[in-house]
């Protein structure tokens, strides 16, 4: 079976920091952050994002998985739906909203299949700035719901991890070897 793992939560939870310790360890290559390559082009992310801009980070995310057999993601194409549907719910409905509907639609058909392994990262710490993300609680608390939401209206099987990295690594070799 190839692990095709996705380590999934709202910002500022340790997934990076996790997903490349992980990803180092099972010799898994880690799929590269979308987000941080929009912004290079320069996109606006969450606030200023578009319709169009969720879907470019959408299709990027959707390629990058189809990419390889194997993976650790620090992001996911459930992330990338949480930060959509916020960006989405707090604007007013387009055209554009158009090309994100067709996303979600791939979306539904592929989600419970494509991840071997899915962790979540609930919100343990202070929010760490990355030059990507705000510095709110409650925008971080929303995206943090938006993820839940989206395992359990999806069926997604999950395991929730806590703690230090070490801890957490602990917790996922545990559930591994089963």
């Amino acid at each position: 079976m190839n692990r095709r793992i996705a380590i999934v939560g709202s910002f500022s939870t340790g997934k990076t920091t996790l997903a490349e310790a992980l990803a180092e360890k099972l010799n898994l290559p880690l799929l590269p952050e979308v987000a941080r390559e929009i912004v290079e082009l320069g996109f606006k992310l969450d606030k200023d994002a578009t319709p169009t801009t969720e879907a470019l980070i959408f299709l990027r995310q959707y390629n990058n998985e189809l990419s390889t057999d194997e993976f650790v993601g620090d992001r996911s194409l459930i992330d990338v739906m949480a930060y959509a549907g916020w960006v989405l719910d707090n604007q007013e409905r387009t055209k554009e909203f158009y090309l994100w509907d067709e996303c979600v639609r791939l979306a539904e058909r592929r989600l419970r299949r494509s991840y071997s392994h899915v962790f979540y990262l609930p919100i343990e710490f202070p929010i760490v700035l990355d030059g990507l993300r705000p510095d709110d609680p409650a925008f971080q608390k929303d995206i943090d719901e938006r993820v839940l939401s989206l395992l359990r209206a999806n069926d997604i099987d999950y395991v929730t991890l806590t703690g230090s990295v070490e801890q957490r690594l602990d917790q996922i070799n545990e559930h591994l070897r089963r």
